[in-house]
């Protein structure tokens, strides 16, 4: 699918397909699919050509090698998965071999983190752990750079964007909904959930903002990336 490096587009997030192999967060279960529904967006998907978003995954569970990784080789589909290294190889989540199969199927490994913390509260220790230890495993399982971030709970404030910009990172990716380009440093995504109807995917698919949230994700964005941070804790 070519199109321009400066084309709007959505971005999506997935987390997990199927069955949870382990314990939930709070508030996590409602993001899981399952695999019929998840095949059907897929196929969606490929039907979109130019205008199809882009596709990544956040927190590195069984279920993006089980599940995703063959169904995104059907399609010839492919996508970045927002890895959290602590987890890597404990029940439920990705094993090291998983994560050299995405990579050498040709999918983008991304950063996490270690923990899934907020990367708002991280003090100096913090950011070691969660940003450069982390992203030296990941870049050491995947044979690659790990150039790409996604900030865990979709929680950033100007001290993150700074912090992960300092650390080198091509992009930090976001949850904010809406288009972006990847040209940009901070790339807005869109949640995809179990219990969505037909009108909210299509919403998610294109990027769309419905008119009445508009004026509340400016101010959330103007918060986000404008006033001073707070200190970590």
């Amino acid at each position: 699918m070519e199109r321009s490096p400066d084309q709007k587009r959505s971005v999506l997030i997935f987390h997990g397909i199927g069955e949870p192999q382990r314990e939930l967060e709070p508030g996590e279960a409602v993001f899981w699919l399952s695999r019929a529904r998840f095949c059907e967006i897929l196929d969606r998907i490929t039907g979109m050509g130019t205008t199809a978003p882009e596709i990544t995954f956040d927190d590195g569970n069984a279920s993006d090698a089980e599940i995703a990784l063959p169904e995104l080789e059907k399609r010839g589909l492919r996508a970045t998965f927002f890895l959290l290294s602590a987890r890597i190889g404990t029940p439920g989540s990705l094993s090291e071999a998983d994560v050299r199969r995405l990579a050498q199927a040709g999918h983008t490994i991304g950063l996490h983190g270690a923990t899934h913390r907020d990367w708002r509260r991280l003090d100096a220790a913090g950011r070691q752990a969660e940003y450069r230890d982390a992203r030296q495993r990941l870049a050491e399982l995947a044979g690659a750079p790990v150039t790409l971030a996604a900030a865990p709970f979709g929680a950033y404030d100007r001290r993150v964007t700074e912090a992960v910009d300092a650390e080198g990172f091509e992009a930090l990716y976001t949850s904010d909904r809406g288009q972006c380009r990847n040209t940009r440093f901070l790339r807005p995504r869109n949640c995809i959930e179990g219990e969505m109807d037909n009108a909210q995917l299509e919403e998610a698919l294109r990027g769309l903002v419905p008119y009445g949230r508009r004026t509340r994700r400016l101010l959330g964005l103007m918060r986000k990336r404008l006033l001073p941070a707070r200190a970590a804790t």
